[in-house]
């Protein structure tokens, strides 16, 4: 197996557990929206989304991939609100 083939192994299994851990967030969101629906909050917190994206960002080591993963997360946090939106 060469090196590129080895490269598309390891991205297929990441893929495998972000698709787990995907279906895992969103069984939470599901979970936030219901307590929000519950308590008459509105979908979108500016302020929690601020405080998950600068929190996850300090995960991320290398900073010439910053830019990306913030682009990742606010994709993701567009995606959880069209979520609970149609759970409204």
């Amino acid at each position: 197996m060469n090196k590129l083939e080895n490269a598309r192994l390891t991205i297929e299994e990441i893929d495998k557990q972000f698709t787990e851990l995907f279906e895992k967030r969103f069984e939470a969101v599901k979970d936030v929206i219901e307590y929000k629906k519950e308590n008459n909050i509105p979908i979108f917190d500016e302020k929690r989304e601020a405080y998950l994206l600068a929190k996850n960002l300090g995960y991320i080591k290398n900073d010439s991939l910053k830019k990306y993963y913030e682009d990742f997360l606010l994709n993701m946090f567009r995606i959880s609100k069209e979520y609970q939106k149609d759970l409204l």
